[in-house]
């Protein structure tokens, strides 16, 4: 068996930096899925990323990183937290894979959302998300995963459009 060419851990505080490039490249490359503007990220403060970073560490929240073996080149991310405005469920707050290694060849999206879920267990009866109306392969990836849409559906606010709530139950 082949060894993965990369590997999961949860990001802390010194992290900051690497989180800061991560989220820069997926604003540029994405904005809908970090819910952001590049201009709004760039704007981001030190302690901003510092605490975001931190999330890795906190009882309430979970940030899981991606790095490819040798470069160390982070190359995914995906973050949570136990709950929101639109419940007490735990609910994932962002996602991101660098364009290099999107796919289920690759396995980055598959191996968080493992970690990501197994961070749920325990702390609620689902885990929620919202995914853009017209994310067609991240809607795919979220079904294939046994997420289903509710029905609830909430703006961007940033930009044309809106997002689906979906769905996993934990238990």
């Amino acid at each position: 068996m082949t060894a993965a060419p990369f590997f999961v851990r949860p990001t802390s505080e010194d992290d900051w930096q690497h989180l800061r490039d991560l989220r820069i490249e997926n604003a540029t490359d994405n904005p809908i899925s970090f819910g952001a503007t590049l201009e709004t990220t760039l704007g981001l403060a030190e302690d901003d990323w510092r605490a975001r970073a931190r999330r890795g560490q906190s009882d309430d929240a979970a940030s899981m990183v991606a790095i490819q073996n040798g470069t160390e080149r982070w190359i995914g991310i995906m973050s949570a937290q136990s709950s929101d405005e639109d419940g007490l469920d735990p609910v994932l707050t962002g996602v991101y894979v660098s364009p290099d290694f999107r796919g289920r060849s690759y396995g980055v999206a598959d191996a968080l959302l493992h970690e990501i879920l197994t961070w749920a267990a325990g702390r609620g009866d689902s885990l929620r998300l919202y995914v853009y109306e017209h994310g067609t392969p991240a809607r795919r990836f979220y079904d294939r995963h046994g997420f289903a849409p509710t029905g609830r559906t909430r703006p961007l606010g940033f930009a044309e459009g809106r997002t689906l709530e979906m769905i996993k139950p934990l238990r």
